[in-house]
């Protein structure tokens, strides 16, 4: 059953008992309210026509009488002199008498019956009684007269009170009914959806909450994606990862595996096992290395929220200066510094490795004799190195991923292995830091923007 229809049968019946209840009293106190106001009606016209015939003549008294009886029908006036000799009526008046017949007083129609007196003066000072008797109708009679009416009135009452109880009921169930519908539309969680909100009542205020409940379930829900998509993409960078790492690691122990068969079996050139000894010796090195390298890799995915260590970013670097100042003098390059204090909140330890990793890649793939420049300047890190080979935009855009190396730096010694530059992006991502690898004039630039941890700027 519809709200509407259900609003409609509890108003309708609601009513209906109402009005019913109300009827009833008025059924048991409405003839005795009329026979009460009736009588008090009828007391205060015998009250004016005592003093309308006070200090008049007897016959004046009597004339007036007469007409008086013709008026007030209710009523039956008779006049005594103070003898109790009826004066009023006389036999011929009570022959042509058409109000009351006083036979009937005590008819079973009149429910009550009684009768005034007063005394009045003659103009000559005679005293008379004058009486006035009354009848009313039987309370039955006016009770049968409104279960007569009764019917009609229920009827009218019906039909009336029914199209008043349906214009309600489809006027304040129409605002649930667009609030039904509307969440109904919300359950294809669309953009832009929202219940109308009218007035300040409770039917606004729940239009309000569903609205903010929407808002907050579209907002979850877009979290979610974004949180689902962001896992999709590290799992797909783990199967990435292993899937390289085990390529990176496959070539060189199988080219190892293979030298110590030749030298277990003396074949050829392999008979000199101390030049191949110390070739495995390298190689083995060189896989330490790497595995050192991938741990390292690894552990940052269980950085999903840095740690935040207040430090200073110049006095770090400082620090770091004389080893770099060292490498500068052996291959004689020049070092140029410019550092500003600098402020921020981050995880110390693992910050600190991508610069210095930056720093490696910059002091190793800088030509003879070329210049490195470290600044720190309005918030900002800057490593800018005159390298060897200048990066085209697509070698750029691949540095960052793991075992990759330029054609020109296959040599691991040269271009180590492979992974300083995906740590260092991955480090530089966990902090939400913004950066920039990129080709200016004959220097290789990276810059890194310390905007979001800044804690006191240049201080």
């Amino acid at each position: 059953m519809g709200i509407t229809r259900k609003s409609f049968i509890s108003l309708s019946v609601t009513i209906s008992l109402i009005t019913l209840f109300f009827m009833g009293i008025l059924y048991f106190t409405l003839p005795i309210y009329y026979n009460q106001s009736k009588k008090e009606e009828l007391h205060q016209d015998f009250n004016q026509v005592v003093h309308q015939l006070n200090r008049k003549s007897q016959t004046d008294i009597v004339n007036q009488l007469e007409i008086l009886d013709q008026r007030h029908f209710r009523i039956f006036f008779s006049l005594s002199d103070a003898k109790g000799n009826l004066i009023y009526p006389g036999q011929e008046q009570l022959d042509n008498f058409n109000g009351i017949d006083p036979q009937t007083l005590s008819d079973a129609e009149n429910d009550e019956v009684g009768f005034w007196t007063a005394s009045l003066v003659s103009d000559e000072g005679k005293l008379l009684i004058l009486s006035g008797e009354y009848s009313f109708p039987s309370l039955t009679t006016i009770s049968q007269t409104l279960l007569t009416m009764y019917p009609f009135v229920i009827l009218l009452f019906i039909i009336i009170v029914g199209i008043a109880v349906w214009i309600y009921s489809r006027l304040s169930t129409k605002r649930i009914k667009d609030i039904s519908l509307q969440t109904r539309q919300m359950q294809s969680l669309e953009k832009g959806l929202a219940c109308q909100v009218s007035g300040q009542d409770e039917i606004a205020h729940l239009a309000q909450d569903i609205n903010s409940l929407y808002d907050h379930l579209l907002t979850s829900i877009e979290h979610l994606e974004q949180e689902n998509q962001r896992t999709l993409l590290r799992e797909k960078q783990k199967m990435d990862f292993l899937r390289m790492t085990s390529h990176e690691l496959k070539t060189p122990i199988t080219s190892m595996t293979g030298m110590i068969e030749g030298m277990l079996y003396n074949i050829g050139d392999f008979k000199n096992r101390d030049k191949y000894l110390e070739l495995c010796h390298q190689i083995l090195k060189d896989q330490a290395q790497i595995v050192q390298s991938i741990l390292e890799a690894s552990k940052l995915d269980l950085i999903l929220k840095p740690e935040q260590d207040t430090f200073s970013l110049e006095k770090l670097l400082t620090e770091a200066l004389p080893t770099y100042e060292g490498i500068a003098a052996v291959k004689q390059l020049q070092f140029d510094v410019h550092l500003e204090p600098l402020t921020i909140s981050a995880h110390q330890l693992y910050l600190e490795k991508a610069i210095k990793n930056l720093l490696d890649n910059a002091f190793r793939y800088t030509r003879p004799g070329g210049r490195v420049k470290l600044s720190l300047t309005h918030g900002q890190l800057s490593i800018a190195n005159q390298a060897e080979q200048l990066l085209e935009e697509d070698q750029i855009e691949q540095v960052f991923q793991p075992f990759y190396r330029p054609d020109f730096s296959r040599n691991r010694q040269d271009g180590g292995t492979g992974l300083g530059l995906y740590i260092v992006e991955q480090i530089l991502s966990k902090h939400r830091l913004i950066y920039q690898f990129k080709r200016q004039d004959d220097y290789m630039v990276f810059t890194i923007d310390f905007a979001n941890l800044l804690k006191h700027p240049n201080l």
